[in-house]
């Protein structure tokens, strides 16, 4: 396809000293793509992610008028198209799509002001255009996954299939996924995230969304309660490796109150003295709601060696920071806050911010979805603790995570 480029991630080039090997992605299925207009390397890059993960081909332009001239071959299911200019010359932009016949839905992504942008947009719609609602600058990778979903435009074979929870739970098909937790200063692996995947027998590794949409909430307990449990018994099998490092996974915050941790610790905890604890991961949508539940909770979990995180952290540390104290040991800022930090003045400031507000509380702070090394050196800057992504390691199934660990673990060439 002349003129387009398909999205790839960063593979982390250009930094060896930080980078612990990557997994190899999984496969793209084609019968989905979008167009992505985009001119700013970091949103390029967030939109593209997303696609990525939900298996849509992504051919990427630098201007409306370079993919113009492909689309008499091609013709997307989506445009994800950036506005950076108001006014007559925003709204002959649009005008000029417009006249394309083009028939597929238009994201439009713009940092303008809400009342030029809804013109732009409007314009749209009466050149016969299928105008979605606006994607206004900063946004987050769960805007670009719903924009998608609502246009159901996940025709890969999984979704297809109807793959559930269930189904995968009977047919033991789950697996638990591993991605490296780096300190950003000592440089060295200090701990791993578990992230749910499923090995179908023909369709192969299916990620969680292919199958827990429509899951209800016994069906989420169960599957937490594999999880953990998964979990508790892969670390052994790293600690005999002589890497003892600590695990998290990601649960819902009805677990908290529903779930029998505690049965499930007292036969699965490692009874070891180096042993590290277990953190659990919430949403920072479920859990700041719930502090109350999460405080209670931490309280009693404590002991055991169970700590807890917020994940997708960013828009509630205002609300937060008039607190006199939080249940948990980690924030993990969100990966839209992370992407092109390096460049984008806002992001970075909102990084520094919120790494300044979680050592406030003696807490520690995690970047999610490092991409490049000039992210890193951002971050590393701000005195940000941790960090994990592409840069570093993609998700990688647990045989292939303890052979990272024993590459890690022994000792380096004397030179």
């Amino acid at each position: 396809m002349t003129g387009t480029a398909p999205a790839t991630r960063p593979g982390g080039q250009g930094a060896a000293e930080d980078s612990v090997g990557l997994a190899a992605p999984e496969p793209a299925l084609p019968d989905t793509i979008c167009f992505l207009v985009e001119q700013e390397p970091g949103i390029r890059r967030l939109v593209s992610s997303v696609l990525d993960s939900l298996r849509i081909r992504v051919a990427q332009f630098g201007t409306l008028a370079e993919m113009l001239k492909v689309t008499g071959k091609v013709r997307p299911d989506l445009v994800f198209l950036d506005i950076t200019i108001g006014g007559s010359a925003g709204i002959n932009l649009i005008r000029t799509l417009g006249e394309s016949k083009i028939d597929c839905p238009i994201q439009l992504m713009s940092g303008l002001n809400a009342m030029l942008i809804e013109e732009v947009r409007r314009t749209g719609e009466r050149s016969g255009l299928r105008m979605l609602p606006v994607l206004h600058k900063p946004f987050r990778h769960s805007a670009v996954k719903q924009t998608v979903q609502n246009l159901g435009l996940r025709r890969d074979a999984s979704a297809s299939a109807g793959i559930t929870l269930a189904e995968v739970i009977g047919e033991k098909w789950l697996e638990l996924w591993y991605q490296p937790k780096i300190d950003l200063r000592a440089k060295t692996l200090v701990g791993a995230e578990g992230f749910v995947r499923a090995r179908h027998p023909e369709l192969g590794v299916l990620a969680p969304d292919t199958f827990l949409a429509g899951a209800g909430e016994s069906s989420l307990l169960d599957l937490t309660r594999r999880v953990l449990g998964r979990a508790l018994q892969d670390w052994r099998t790293f600690a005999e490796i002589g890497v003892p490092i600590e695990l998290s996974i990601n649960v819902p915050v009805c677990a908290l109150s529903k779930l029998s941790i505690f049965g499930i610790l007292w036969e699965e905890r490692p009874n070891v003295p180096n042993w590290p604890g277990l953190v659990l991961e919430l949403t920072e949508e479920e859990i700041v709601p719930n502090l109350a539940l999460a405080t209670k909770a931490v309280s009693e979990l404590r002991t055991y060696g169970i700590s807890l995180a917020v994940d997708d952290f960013g828009s509630s540390y205002a609300e937060l920071s008039r607190l006199k104290e939080l249940p948990f040991t980690e924030v993990k800022i969100d990966r839209s806050y992370i992407t092109n930090c390096d460049s984008d003045h806002m992001n970075a400031g909102l990084c520094e911010t919120i790494v300044e507000f979680a050592h406030r509380f003696g807490i520690k702070a995690v970047a999610e979805g490092i991409e490049t090394v000039a992210e890193l050196n951002v971050l590393r800057k701000v005195a940000c603790d941790m960090g994990q992504g592409y840069l570093f390691a993609r998700p990688m199934p647990k045989p292939e995570f303890a052979t990272l660990l024993r590459q890690r673990k022994r000792p380096k060439p004397q030179s």
